[in-house]
């Protein structure tokens, strides 16, 4: 009988370390939390008091902050566009650099960015402007590549990005 409590008491403890060394000591909880690499831009959504976006195939979209609430300056009021509006400022601002290079610009085709796909501006609440280039996606729709429009440099980002840009797609006007 004793022999059976002690086997008892050694396949529990066994199993306590087997949990242990597998589910404890290889948590990447701790790495979960941590950010890839810097924020793509040092800005604050409550920062932004315009955006427009400007499409290769000619649609537009112009939002201004004005008394609590956006207004839409050139673009389709489609469903939640206010929200919408707010969603992907919020989703490009939490954008984190994966990867940064430099190129001339005759390799800016390589990217997409000699003919960006979109042309994202930013307009601070000190009048700053940004404006983001945004180009292909990599081989494997992992990520795209950007670029701040007074950088030379080409920026890999998280694809969460074409997500944002379809949903905001509806909102685009053609331009004047």
């Amino acid at each position: 009988m004793k022999e059976k409590h002690t086997l008892i008491v050694a396949l529990f403890l066994l199993g306590l370390v087997v949990y242990y060394s597998f589910f404890e000591c290889h948590d990447s909880s701790k790495e979960r939390g941590k950010k890839i690499g810097p924020p793509f831009l040092a800005l604050r959504p409550e920062e932004v008091k315009k955006i427009a976006i400007n499409s290769l195939n000619g649609g537009e979209l112009i939002g201004e902050w004005k008394e609590k609430r956006w207004s839409l300056l050139h673009g389709n009021t489609v469903g939640n566009w206010e929200a919408t509006i707010d969603d992907f400022i919020v989703n490009l601002l939490m954008l984190v650099e994966i990867e940064k290079f430099g190129v001339e610009n005759i390799q800016l085709k390589n990217f997409g960015l000699e003919n960006p796909a979109f042309r994202i501006t930013l307009t601070d609440i000190t009048d700053k402007t940004y404006q983001i280039l945004i180009g292909d996606t990599n081989p494997v729709r992992t990520s795209i590549y950007v670029k701040r429009a007074e950088s030379p440099q080409v920026i890999i980002v998280g694809a969460v990005l074409n997500y944002e840009l379809q949903k905001i797609a509806p909102l685009l006007a053609p331009a004047y």
